[in-house]
Parts: C-alpha cells; structure tokens; sequence
C-alpha cells in the first residue's frame, strides 16, 4: 500500500513539473514570437520606406531620360517610334534598377558586407543584368589613411653673413609649392594620439633675384650678375622630389560601433615636426625682358652647381586640414665652393582629402 501511495505521489509531481515547463515553454516561445513579430514589421516598415525613396529617385531619372528622348525627337535626330522603343527601354531599366538596388540593400543588411558592383545593364527586348557582385567586408579597424596634401607660401634662402633683409631674393616674388600623397598611421593601438605620417611630395622653390640680376654659371661657381637689358621676369626654379616623414600630434574623435572602430580628426587641433629627404630633379632658370622692342622670354636648364641630394626639417600647426607650415632644407643649395645659402619657406598646407 506503501510502495501504490509512493508511486501515485511521483507520478503527481512528474505531471506537475511537466505542466509548468511546459507553461514556461510556451511563455518564452511567445516572447520570441512576439520579439519576431515586432523585428519583422520594423523591417518590413524600413524597406516600404527605402522602397518609396528608391523609387522616387528612379523616377526623376526616368523623367530625365524621356525629356531627353523627346527633344531629340522633336529635333528630327530619331523617329516616333524609335523613341517610343527607347521609352520603353527606359521604363524597363528604371524598374529592373528599382529591384536591383533593394536586393542589394536587404544582401548588405543580411551578411555586413559592403558590395562592390562591376558591369553593366544589357537590353535585348527584355533586360539582363550582367553586374558581377564581390562581397567585401567591412574592416573593423583601420589604422593607415591616404590624403592628398597642397602647399604653398613665400620662399627665400638663409645665406652666411646676411640677414633676411639683405637679402639677395626679393621676398614677396620668391614663393614656393608643394604637392603630394601621405599616409597616416595610427602609432598606438587603442588611441590616436600619435601619428606617423610619411609619403611622397614634389617640391617647387622660387627664388627671384633682386636689383635686375640673373643666375651665372662660372664654372665651379655660381654668381649673381647684372643683365644688360631691363628684366621683366627672373627666377631660377629647383623642382625636388621628397619623401616626408611626420610625427603628427593631436586629440580625435573615436566611433565604436560593433562591427567597426574608426579615429577622425577633422574639426581638431594638430601638430607635426619631422623632415624630409629627396633629390633634386631639375632646375630652370627663365627670363623675360624686352630687346629692340620685341619681348623675348628664355628657359636656361642647367644645373647651375645646385645640390644633387635635398634633406630638411618640416614643421606644421593647424586645425582641422588647414595648417600654418614651415620647412628649411639643412642641405645648401649650391655646392662648395659656393657660400653656403639653405632654403626656407613659410606658407599653408592643406590636407585635401
């Protein structure tokens, strides 16, 4: 009797815990069906309205193209029924790019990937899509970037025993430029703080005699002599080719996002000292005067016992791409045994891109 009661009362408790974990099941299932449900319709709300901005896009570009085909039509270079076949080619790219570009929406949200697109739309009566589609991941951290940099201000040189104001160059005429790629990369792992900048840039000096001279080769020596006729133009240009190589500092703004980290700096204060080292690719001096009334401009490509190998310190501040910029070539422009004379230059410097 004992042993029937046992049993009864096991078998009570297995029926009841049964019940309550299947109450419990049904409670989650619900939860996860109501959380489906609401996921779904926020979707289903986020695609009606990329559906409708889509659409309207494909519209005006649509509208675009037949007004075009109609004023070639009314100009007499195509036929009614040319440009009613064009229409409708037309209306068939404009839907197949409708539902092209929301498949390519939906695969981007679905798999985190970016999608790259190559190809093109070919039309045979009906439309194909020939577009091959290559899924490239979305890079969670990138510590290198790429800009374009611009320069450009006054030029003058540093020579032994002068100052600035004695000096040989006129300041205002003599300017320089500079173009270039650079590459920034993040020095530290978890801030940007500091930054190694490095690259490759072409470097424009000036330089503009004053009081009518020009530039004269004598051999191992290069002098500044008069000019017998009254000059218009003179100046000898050093083009170089340099590789510069920055620390930069200066706070940024970091984004944290699940599936990517990313630093920004625009809008924030930088520094940056370092230098650079080259060559010099060419050197130009060019002349413009006036000889029994006619005017005569003249290009002279010598050396003129300029410095084959360029080296210098750089420094720049600035806020957001503008920077107040200074570099000065620790290398002499001229050759000994000419007096020593070193490149300066201040002006703004840009970050493009």
């Amino acid at each position: 009797m004992k042993t029937s009661t046992l049993y009864l009362c096991l078998v009570f408790l297995c029926a009841s815990f049964s019940m309550q974990a299947q109450q419990k099941d049904g409670n989650i299932i619900k939860k996860r069906q109501d959380s489906t449900a609401i996921k779904t319709a926020q979707e289903r709300k986020y695609f009606e309205a990329l559906l409708g901005i889509i659409t309207e896009d494909e519209k005006r570009l649509l509208k675009n193209k037949i007004e075009h085909i109609n004023e070639k039509l009314e100009k007499g270079k195509i036929t009614a029924t040319e440009a009613e076949k064009e229409k409708k080619k037309a209306a068939l790219l404009a839907a197949a790019n409708i539902e092209y570009r929301m498949a390519k929406k939906k695969r981007e949200m679905f798999l985190d990937h970016y999608i790259q697109e190559g190809g093109s739309f070919i039309r045979f009566g009906e439309v194909f899509d020939t577009r091959k589609i290559k899924k490239r991941p979305l890079k969670y951290d990138r510590r290198t970037k790429s800009d374009v940099i611009f320069a450009f201000g006054l030029n003058n040189a540093i020579q032994d025993g002068k100052s600035l104001n004695d000096s040989d160059y006129k300041i205002g005429g003599s300017r320089f430029f500079e173009f270039g790629f650079m590459w920034t990369t993040r020095v530290a792992k978890n801030h940007n703080f500091v930054r190694f900048r490095y690259g490759l840039s072409l470097q424009y000096n000036n330089l503009k005699p004053t009081e009518n001279r020009v530039f004269v080769d004598n051999g191992n020596l290069t002098t500044l002599e008069q000019f017998p006729n009254d000059l218009r133009r003179s100046k000898i240009r050093m083009t170089n080719l340099t590789v510069p190589l920055y620390f930069e500092f200066g706070p940024s703004r970091k984004i944290d996002k699940k599936r990517y980290v990313r630093y920004y700096t625009n809008a924030k204060f930088k520094i940056g000292i370092g230098g650079y080292v080259g060559v010099n690719l060419a050197v130009k001096q060019k002349l413009r005067y006036s000889e029994n009334g006619e005017r005569i401009d003249q290009e002279i490509r010598r050396n003129f016992n300029t410095n084959n190998f360029v080296y210098g310190l750089g420094a720049y501040i600035g806020w957001d791409d503008m920077s107040l910029y200074c570099k000065y070539d620790l290398s002499p422009i001229f050759k000994s045994p000419n007096a020593q004379q070193r490149n300066i230059s201040l002006g703004v410097r840009l970050d493009v891109f």
